[in-house]
């Protein structure tokens, strides 16, 4: 996954040094000069492919990833042309899935999720705008479970649990890498975000989230 958002990361750049030198010479890659849009409002909302880091003693591992979903609003707030600030509120699900001996357990966090990115702008023409965005991401955890089955000689059980309990923080925090196209009113975008918090309380052990998205949205 990480691979695919590199190269869609490179083919963007490619695309937009492409775009620059076909345009007119009076195009700016970056421009300082005033922005001439308004703060813009949108929403968003898109599929998840997440999982879990573990790490102790110098040793980690990494869970399978598990599917779920993100949507909410979206802010854009211009500081000039080439540069804006992006935000939002959103609900989004991370977690984790794990098969050992066989047992399967499954997570699915529920967050509201606050970005705050520096966005890179770059208009190929009237209808279509590139964007990188870079920054930092807040999150509580506000709903989730935590599910464990398997078979035990010979019958199936399965066991559910609240997942913000006393083994697991709510509040999350880490970095937002992310790129994505607008036509028109349509948006259409991706992002890795590298969870940077120990989701773990008291332990040896730290948990850390990551999570890649592919994003929908609407500006308005």
């Amino acid at each position: 996954m990480k691979k695919l958002f590199l190269a869609l990361v490179c083919a963007g750049c490619t695309l937009t040094a492409s775009a620059q030198y076909a345009s007119d010479a009076s195009t700016s890659f970056f421009s300082t000069e005033k922005a001439d849009q308004p703060v813009t409002f949108g929403i968003r909302g898109g599929v998840n492919f997440a999982k879990q880091v573990y790490s102790a003693d110098n040793l980690s591992e990494t869970s399978s990833n598990k599917t779920g979903f993100n949507v909410g609003l979206s802010v854009d707030i211009p500081l000039m042309q080439s540069l804006y600030v992006q935000s939002g509120l959103y609900y989004t699900m991370k977690g984790y899935k794990i098969e050992e001996d066989g047992e399967t357990w499954k997570a699915n966090p529920g967050y509201l999720q606050i970005p705050i990115l520096a966005s890179y702008r770059f208009n190929i023409n009237d209808a279509i705008q590139l964007q990188v965005n870079v920054g930092p991401y807040f999150a509580c955890g506000i709903s989730g479970k935590d599910k464990v089955e398997g078979e035990y000689w010979g019958e199936s059980y399965e066991e559910e649990y609240d997942y913000f309990n006393d083994n697991f923080k709510r509040f999350d925090a880490g970095f937002i890498f992310g790129a994505g196209v607008t036509f028109g009113h349509i948006f259409v975008g991706m992002n890795y975000e590298l969870g940077l918090s120990n989701n773990l309380k008291d332990s040896d052990i730290s948990q850390k989230n990551r999570n890649f998205s592919i994003n929908l949205g609407y500006n308005f």
